[in-house]
Parts: structure tokens; sequence; C-alpha cells
């Protein structure tokens, strides 16, 4: 996710931008001498890119990995920090009605898989990234969403065996302050971690794998030709007999077999000031993750040192000046916790997630062309565990396969005017959550 650090005249002093930066240095790149052709080069210096790269390299190949800003940039460093199942958009019953009901099991089990997929990873001595499985609570904001969410849990228990904890109007105080909502659920298999040090940590350890990491380079091109791919950078050629596309919701029109596929929408992350842990532990007893019903909606969670609040979403407009977006702010997250005013939010930032028009992360490729990507919205999880499956599927490893190879990456349809429908599905939903706030139950 691309950060637009805020700027203000009166409010520069108060305003910061990426929290997640605070006390956490850039990862430098160590100095290596450049090859003039590798067997794989990876545009993109994300989670999936550095993980492929380590896997790869790890495997026996000369990687070179290529990132026009620094490692992490984009959502890898600016993201949420919450890890969860990351069930398919559709549910069980859309994904049944599209593709049968045994495949759409299969793509919901794959949603814990990839969950036990981190854990375990995520676990490791040398994964530094405050990794903490505490649960997830998600608000029901109305008595026909939580009945809904209630349905939807007893089938993906039923179905895929998902873990699950019914609450009750009369525990919520158990797990959140705030006044918003009439019920929940509660997952124990979600957690939070720190977005910024898992990228430098997996940069660390593609390195020590072997691969080679270029940062402050883009790629402006990828030709094709009977050897394999010319990869052209401002600086030199690389050639490499495959190419991995891990760009995501910043692909552009230099990056365009997943760029014609992804749909960018821009999401507002913000942090509160230091509000002390007694404070944070009232808005979150179980310093839990946070979600909620609705189709526009807000998460939240504490930060990994209990001090302080975060809340992302669509929430603030990056135009707007520095004092406007924490009035949006704090007007989007008065819905939830009253009490807080727009001089709480100390750090706001901005970037993109990638949708895809199938909701689906999807791996593909051409002739040795590969590309990954299209996480909706949940993309620590499914980065990590959609990387892992591409480097078997390049090594010709075990264990490669998904429910979804066989399900075609959609292109999007007049792709130029994806962020204007975007932007105007997103008034829409919001509308039509107000609508059903206020509407009675019968």
């Amino acid at each position: 996710m691309t950060i637009h650090r805020v700027e203000s005249r009166a409010a520069a002093a108060d305003m910061r931008g990426n929290y997640w930066h605070e006390g956490v240095a850039d990862h430098v790149p160590r100095p290596r001498d450049l090859k003039s052709a590798y067997d794989v080069v990876i545009v993109g210096g994300g989670y999936s890119g550095l993980s492929v790269a380590s896997g790869l390299a790890e495997q026996g190949a000369s990687v070179l990995l290529i990132e026009q800003h620094g490692i992490g940039f984009g959502a890898s460093s600016r993201n949420g920090g919450m890890v969860g199942p990351s069930f398919h958009g559709l549910g069980l019953a859309g994904l049944t009605k599209a593709y049968g009901d045994t495949k759409a099991r299969q793509i919901l089990a794959m949603g814990v898989e990839a969950v036990d997929y981190c854990e375990d990873l995520l676990s490791k001595p040398d994964m530094d990234c405050d990794l903490r499985m505490s649960g997830r609570f998600r608000g029901a904001r109305t008595e026909a969403d939580h009945h809904a969410m209630i349905g939807e849990c007893e089938r993906l228990g039923a179905a895929v065996g998902l873990r699950y904890e019914i609450v009750q109007p009369s525990d919520i105080h158990l797990h959140t302050g705030s006044r918003a909502y009439v019920g929940g659920i509660l997952y124990p298999r979600d957690g939070g971690l720190h977005p910024k040090k898992l990228a430098n940590t997996l940069a660390t350890r593609a390195e020590v794998n072997g691969a080679t990491l270029l940062t402050q380079m883009p790629a402006t091109s990828i030709h094709r030709d009977a050897s394999g791919f010319l990869v052209r950078t401002p600086g030199e050629d690389f050639r490499a007999r495959q190419v991995v596309i891990a760009t995501n919701g910043y692909s552009d029109s230099r990056m365009a077999e997943l760029h014609r596929r992804i749909v960018p929408i821009d999401v507002a992350v913000s942090a509160t000031r230091h509000l002390g842990e007694e404070r944070v532990r009232a808005m979150s007893p179980g310093l839990q993750m946070h979600g909620e019903s609705g189709r526009i909606f807000i998460w939240s969670r504490p930060s990994p040192d209990h001090t302080r609040f975060i809340f992302g979403g669509r929430i603030a407009s990056k135009s707007a000046p520095p004092d406007v977006q924490r009035a949006q702010i704090a007007a989007a997250v008065g819905r939830l916790f009253p009490d807080l005013i727009a001089d709480d939010f100390q750090h706001v930032w901005h970037g993109k997630i990638a949708y895809t028009t199938d909701h689906s992360p999807h791996i593909a490729q051409d002739d040795g062309l590969w590309l990954i990507g299209g996480y909706c919205g949940s993309g620590v999880t499914r980065s990590l565990y959609f990387a892992d499956k591409l480097v078997r599927k390049m090594t010709g490893q075990p264990g490669s396969a998904t429910p979804l190879d066989d399900i075609e990456f959609p292109v999007v349809p007049f792709r130029s005017f994806a962020p204007f429908a975007a932007r105007t599905l997103t008034r829409y939903y919001a509308l039509r959550d107000r609508l059903d706030r206020l509407r009675k139950p019968i």
C-alpha cells in the first residue's frame, strides 16, 4: 500500500504518517554484485515477492528481486497486520452457486489451511514480527446481521471446521468497549502482528537464502524472446528464464498483465496518540483484532505494545487537508467510540488494496511469466500462503495445488473506469449500510 504522507501547515508538528515506521528502520539490502542474467527476476518487494524470492533461492535458483521504492513500501508495511482465515467474500452459498458444492468447500478449506501455514511460519524463531494470536471479535451492527453471521458460521463450521464463538448482547462488553453492536462472533484463530517488522524479516530471510534485492529501481518493461525474458530498468537490463510479477495493487501499465486484472481500492489507516494500556484495554478487553458487519466497515486493533488503537477502512479522503482528514476519521470512528476526538488521531496514512472481479486471489502463468496477487483486503495471510504455493509450482515440489488453479484470473472489463466505479460503489454501499441501521427489526 503506497503511503501519501500527510503534511500540513498548522498541524505539521502534530500529524504523523505511518505508525508502523516509528522505531523500525527501513531494510537496507546487502551489497551484492549484479549479474546480467538470473533464473528468476521478481518485480515487487512486498510479502509476496520477498517470500517467493526466499523460497526459490532456498531451492538453489539465482533470484533477483526489483523494487521501485524500498522494501515493503506498499501494503506490506502499511496494512493493519491482521492474520486470519481470509474466507472468500462470496461465502458458502455464493461459492456453491458459482462453482458447485465440492469446489466451494475446497476454496473455504483453503482459508483454514492458510492460517495454519502462516501461524507455523510466523512462529519460527527468526520471524521477528510481534505475532500474537489473540483472536478477532466481529461486531454485528443489526440483529439481522447477527443472525446472518451466526448462520454463516454454522455452515462454515460444518463444512470446513471453522472455530467460532457466538457473542450474545450480554457478553459484548467482554470483547469491546463499543456500544455500536447488538451481538457478534469471536474467531479465536485470528491474530495480529507488526507489518513492517514482517517485511524486514522476510527481506532478511530472502538474502540469507541467497536472493539479491535491488531497491529504488523500477522495472520499466518486460519483453519475451526466444531465450526467456528481458527485464528493463533505468539502470541495467536483466535476462531471466522466468519472471514473477508481484506488484499487486500498485501494478500499472508497465506490469500490464497484472494491472488489467486488479481493481485498486483506496483506504486510510489511523493510529491514535498514546492512550495508555488501561484505556486500550477498556476498548478491547482481550486485546483482540476487531471487525464488523456491513458492506463498508471499519476494522480496528490495539497496537502491539497495547498503548494505541489503530483504525482502518474507507474513513478519510487522501486529498483532504490534514485537519479535515482527522475530523473525517473522528466522525467515522465516532460510531464505535464517540469519546475519541479529532486530536486523538496522531498518525494518518493512505494506500491501496487489490480486489479482483471474482473476489479471489490468484496465481497465473503464461509460459514462464507468473502473476500473483488480488488478495481482496486479506493480504497478510494470503500473500504468504500463495507465495509458498507459487514456489512449489515453479520448482515442481509437491503440495503446490490450490482449488483456484483451474479458475481463470479474470481481466477487469473497462479497466480504465474501474477506480471510478469502485468509488461509486463505495458511496452506494455506505448509503445502504446507513439505511440498514435505521431500519427497525421486524
